[in-house]
């Protein structure tokens, strides 16, 4: 199944959080401080990757946790349009044929991995961005 995993990882998962990141970004780029500091002749580079992208990344990399479980079941339609073997496809002919052992279980498989996911993009927010940490109220 690994061999098959770069087809619905480009598919999939790049042109969700590519369009993502653009719409975050174009957001960013129209801010006062954005304008600001391109007024004060910083380079457009160090411009980009200074202050915008590191805004905009947050939900990019939030969005990831969502991502995974889409990946490994190939997002059903477009595994069976390609004849993937992933879990997308089995779920359906699971489904179909209710066959509910098998569905329940890949249902349960993918919601485990939408979990393990989602822990994954936060351990990633707290590093990319130290603003978001867990406070405890006094």
């Amino acid at each position: 199944m690994l061999k098959h995993l770069p087809i619905p990882v480009i598919v999939i998962g790049t042109a969700g959080l590519i369009r993502v990141m653009r719409g975050c970004l174009l957001d960013e780029l129209r801010k006062q401080y954005v304008i600001t500091a391109r007024a004060k002749g910083v380079a457009e580079r160090v411009l980009l990757f200074k202050y915008p992208v590191r805004v905009a990344i947050n939900p990019v990399i939030s969005t990831i946790g969502w991502e995974l479980p889409g990946i490994v079941s190939g997002e059903t339609i477009t595994a069976i349009v390609s004849s993937l073997p992933t879990t997308g496809p089995l779920l359906f002919r699971a489904l179909m044929a209710q066959d509910m052992y098998l569905a329940g279980s890949t249902v349960m498989f993918l919601t485990f991995l939408t979990v393990v996911g989602t822990f994954i993009s936060d351990l990633l927010l707290v590093w990319v961005d130290p603003r978001i940490r867990f406070e405890r109220s006094a």
